[in-house]
């Protein structure tokens, strides 16, 4: 038992969904299910009920999540009072639409913040066509973009992850009824899309 797998059981326990987890922690989903199987292997209980698609936390599992949710919480502390003055601080400048900001930041930002209270998360817009600018000049230290087709000298770029594209429409809509929708189909439609330079 490590503290890296307690640590993917509580955020499983939290979010009792594997696949949500895996986004959070930027593991596999096989990776996830290996901490819980080595964790319950260990243990010798089941620490989640699985039926269907359905997760939910055993009263072993619960037991024990209010020991990880400690371990945690002493694991900060440990880093604050150990590290003194080496302990991180400063300030992160981030650029990203609202749209990801709104969808995936709540949660992103209170867990770095518990990791690195002594650090200021600033978050601002700018435009793709200052991006480049804005990162060399130390402007902002992070940019969050929705787009596969960006290249820049002299920036890392990594692609996190690919979601996947959906239509809403009224029930009304004409292609409403279909279960799956082409590309071709929206042509001629008006459609309502995030803000891009």
């Amino acid at each position: 038992m490590d503290i890296r797998q307690l640590n993917t059981f509580r955020i499983v326990a939290e979010q009792l969904n594997f696949t949500r987890a895996a986004e959070l922690l930027y593991l596999a989903q096989s990776s996830v299910s290996a901490h819980i199987r080595g964790l319950e292997k260990e243990l010798g209980v089941m620490l989640f009920d699985r039926i269907g698609k359905q997760v939910r936390l055993t009263d072993a599992g619960k037991k024990l999540y209010s020991y990880a949710c400690k371990i945690d919480d002493m694991t900060d502390e440990i880093r604050s009072v150990v590290a003194g003055e080496q302990y991180l601080q400063g300030s992160l400048t981030i650029r990203m639409p609202e749209t990801l900001a709104n969808v995936y930041m709540p949660e992103v930002i209170e867990q770095y913040s518990n990791h690195y209270p002594g650090v200021r998360l600033n978050f601002i817009n700018c435009s793709d066509k200052e991006l480049a600018r804005e990162l060399s000049t130390g402007r902002i230290d992070i940019a969050l973009l929705m787009t596969d087709d960006l290249t820049m000298k002299d920036v890392n770029i990594k692609y996190l992850k690919t979601e996947p594209l959906v239509m809403c429409s009224s029930p009304e809509h004409p292609l409403a009824a279909r279960k799956s929708i082409h590309p071709l189909d929206l042509g001629n439609q008006l459609l309502l899309l995030p803000k891009t330079d």
